[in-house]
Formats: C-alpha cells, sequence, structure tokens
C-alpha cells in the first residue's frame, strides 16, 4: 500500500524539533517539526498482469444479466425457465442444423456425395491457359476487362501524372492506396508504356474500391462518387457499368454484392498486382488497403493456381504470391459423407 501526505495547515508547531548537526564547525541547528497527514493511496501503475480480468460472457448471458436486473417479471420468467431446463443459443442452432439435415437426406440407406466446385468451376477465375510455359499467357491481359473499357479509360489517366514533391504529398495525405502509390512510384518513363500501365492502376483503383463496398454504398445512385474526394473515382459510364454488370447483381431496387462475386473482385485485384510487379510481389501492401488476412490470400492464391509463400526471416512476416507457369490447380475434393 502507497501512502500521499500533505503538510496540515490548521495546527501549530508542536514544539517539537530535530537538531541537524554541521559536521565542519560544530553547531547544531533546531529544525521545528510539522504534522503531516497521511492517506492512503491506490496505485494505477501495475502491470497489466496484475488485473484480473473479467469472466467473458456471452452475447445471450449478457442478455440475461441485463434482463434480470432490469427486465420485467415476464421477461425474467423466460430467463428463468430457459436456465432451469438448460437450453442455450448452441443447442437451439443444432437442433435445427439436425432438422435440416434430415430435410435433405435420401430415404434409402445410400450416402450423397457432393463434389466441392472448384474456382474455374464457379465462373470467378479470368480467361487463362494450363497448357503455357509463361507466366505473362497464363492469364492475358485482354481477360481482365473488354478492350473499349482499355480505350475508355485512357482519358482519365492523367491525373496520376506527378512529379516527386506532388507523390510525396499524395503519401502524406493518404489521397491513395499504399498499394496504388507504390505503383505510382514505379511508373516507366516511356510515354506509351506509362499510359498503358496507368490504365491497369486505375483500373485497379475502381477494383479496389469496389472490394470495399457495403451494402449501402450500393443503395446510392453512383456508389464510386459516394466518398469525401469525388474526383478519385470518375470514370467513364461504360466502364461503371461494366463493374456492377461484372460483380454485383441486382436485388430489388438496389444491387448487392454476394460473396462469390466479392472473390471473383478480389482474384482479379491480385492478378492485376502479379502482372504489374512481374508476377511476384509481397503482399503486407495490398493486404492492408483491402483489409483481408492471409489467409483468404493463400486460399484464394492456390485457387489461382499460384504459390503463396511466407517469409518469416523478415522483420515483418511477409506473404509473397508468385504466378509460375504452367498452372496447378487443386483437384474438385468431394464435400464430407452424409449417411441418414
Amino acid at each position: 500500500m502507497e501512502y500521499a501526505g500533505d503538510y496540515d495547515q490548521s495546527t501549530r508547531d508542536d514544539g517539537k524539533y530535530i537538531g541537524v548537526e554541521d559536521i565542519e564547525s560544530g553547531e547544531m541547528t533546531l529544525v521545528p517539526l510539522k504534522r503531516v497527514r497521511l492517506r492512503p493511496a491506490v496505485s494505477l501503475g501495475q502491470e497489466p498482469d496484475e488485473w484480473i480480468e473479467p469472466a467473458k460472457k456471452s452475447r445471450q448471458e449478457q442478455n440475461d444479466s441485463l434482463i434480470e436486473a432490469f427486465g420485467g417479471a415476464k421477461q425474467k420468467q423466460r430467463v428463468m425457465k430457459r436456465k432451469r431446463h438448460g437450453l442455450d443459443q448452441d443447442m437451439i442452432n443444432a437442433a435445427l442444423d439436425s432438422a435440416n439435415v434430415e430435410d435433405i437426406l435420401v430415404t434409402d440407406s445410400s450416402t450423397v456425395e457432393t463434389p466441392v466446385k472448384t474456382a474455374a468451376e464457379e465462373d470467378i477465375l479470368p480467361p487463362h491457359d494450363t497448357e503455357t510455359t509463361n507466366p505473362d499467357k497464363c492469364y492475358p491481359l485482354e481477360g481482365y476487362f473488354p478492350e473499349y473499357i482499355r480505350k475508355d479509360l485512357e482519358e482519365f489517366v492523367d491525373d496520376f501524372a506527378c512529379d516527386a514533391s506532388t507523390l510525396a504529398e499524395w503519401k502524406s495525405s493518404k489521397r491513395y492506396p499504399e498499394f496504388i502509390l507504390t505503383q505510382l512510384e514505379k511508373l516507366p518513363l516511356e510515354e506509351l508504356h506509362r499510359r498503358k500501365t496507368s490504365v491497369y492502376i486505375k483500373y485497379l483503383l475502381f477494383l479496389l474500391r469496389l472490394h470495399a463496398f457495403k451494402s449501402i454504398d450500393l443503395k446510392q445512385k453512383d456508389p464510386f462518387s459516394s466518398q469525401d474526394n469525388e474526383s478519385l473515382y470518375q470514370m467513364p459510364g461504360s466502364c461503371f457499368d461494366y463493374l456492377l454488370n461484372t460483380y454485383t447483381v441486382k436485388a430489388g431496387k438496389s444491387r448487392a454484392f454476394p460473396q462469390r462475386l466479392k472473390d471473383k473482385a478480389l482474384i482479379t485485384i491480385l492478378l492485376l498486382a502479379l502482372r504489374l510487379e512481374n508476377n511476384s510481389f509481397c503482399c503486407n501492401k495490398l493486404m492492408a488497403d483491402l483489409k483481408v488476412g492471409g489467409k483468404k490470400i493463400c486460399d484464394l492464391a492456390k485457387a489461382m493456381g499460384c504459390k503463396a509463400k511466407m517469409n518469416r526471416k523478415a522483420q515483418v512476416p511477409e506473404i509473397i504470391l508468385e504466378l509460375a507457369a504452367p498452372l496447378k490447380f487443386p483437384a474438385a475434393t468431394p464435400a464430407p459423407r452424409r449417411r441418414r
């Protein structure tokens, strides 16, 4: 226990002194003593390990605690009945799952075996060549988007023109995602090659924005310009229609972004990044822009026929994605057997 004290100004000296002797002169000086009040003080500088963490409660347990403290009589009665019979959400979900399984089982004792579709069978991979030994021809650039989109995008790449000071300003203000800024640093000097590369960077920028779409964004008339800086995502109408029709589906008066099409967009992003980085690159910056974990990247790399390696020697572990020829896709595996 620690104590904190201060002088008691309300009382006078108690007539008690302490003597301080000067060793050289031999003289002694009397100093009056003052009364000090001590109070116990709780130290807040404890290590995190010294604190006892409260037991974590599930969402159901937290709701039950609130109902028991503040709920009405009927609510409390329902909570008590559920606890008395020992029913929880896990048991309810297990019962529902078993009921669903019973509905799809065949009437005889035969087994049901459903093969798991590969990425190619799910139609989420761009056109590819499994026979070529040239990595640049495994996924031809023409398969990422039609030729008319490339021509229309050429008119919108001039905003990538910048010098070193402008690029440094863009980095400090985070004008573009970090992976895009890295690609702008590497733009070729030759004008024709530079504009061609800028088209793919621009399309990659649109795909990064598309991948971040939420349901509320798809309700907007122009979801790409629903950000603070609309000029970053200006695009030709042909590209706008192509992106929405390719990666989203109609859902009533709005549009939806199902997981299958979201994976399709993510695969196109990875393939464009591989082409811009000469078929091998570190995914860390791109993962941070996408807010996607390493397991997801590795799973999609396998579905694409690519290799994903972990570099543990680096200061921060890196995931290296590599496109090698010929492509090697995983074989379709049957789903777990279900018996009646």
